[in-house]
């Protein structure tokens, strides 16, 4: 059996759909919240919010492992 490797185009025209159904749902969520009572105070000063932003700072960067580096820096370390 002859293991071919998948090109980055392929890879990128599987997945492409679900990357841009992601990143809708989670821009929807942000909106909600931003909707809600008291919503630009929670997106301003909410932790949690920083948090996901330096993760989708990660998730965005040229690095090598950014799967790795966001589940590094989201995991609990205590």
């Amino acid at each position: 059996m002859i293991n071919t490797m998948r090109t980055a185009q392929q890879t990128l025209d599987d997945t492409y759909l679900e990357m841009r159904w992601r990143i809708l749902s989670l821009a929807a969520d942000f909106d909600r919240v931003q909707r809600a009572t008291g919503g630009g105070d929670t997106l301003a000063h909410d932790a949690r919010v920083a948090t996901l932003r330096q993760a989708m700072h990660l998730a965005l960067s040229d690095d090598n492992n950014r799967a790795e580096q966001v589940q590094l820096f989201l995991s609990d370390k205590t």
